[in-house]
């Protein structure tokens, strides 16, 4: 037994189909949800999660940078 709907054949033409994908919802890609942890691996091969995502971890790359001439970045 199965299903009248299983296996059928899509009646619309090539164009109509086409154009399912085409309205303005995919003009933009969707906005990325901001990561809320941070995945470090360890030595041993385990991951370690910190607190934060792209921007918690961007103020603290930019503190580990040397001081050019005697002047804070």
């Amino acid at each position: 037994m199965y299903s009248k709907y299983e296996r059928q054949k899509d009646k619309r033409s090539y164009d109509e189909r086409l154009n399912l994908y085409t309205g303005p919802q995919y003009l933009y890609p969707p906005e990325r949800i901001k990561p809320q942890k941070v995945v470090h691996w360890s030595e041993e091969g385990l991951p370690m999660y910190g607190v934060g995502g792209e921007d918690a971890a961007a103020p603290a790359q930019d503190a580990e940078q040397p001081a050019v001439d005697g002047v804070a970045a």
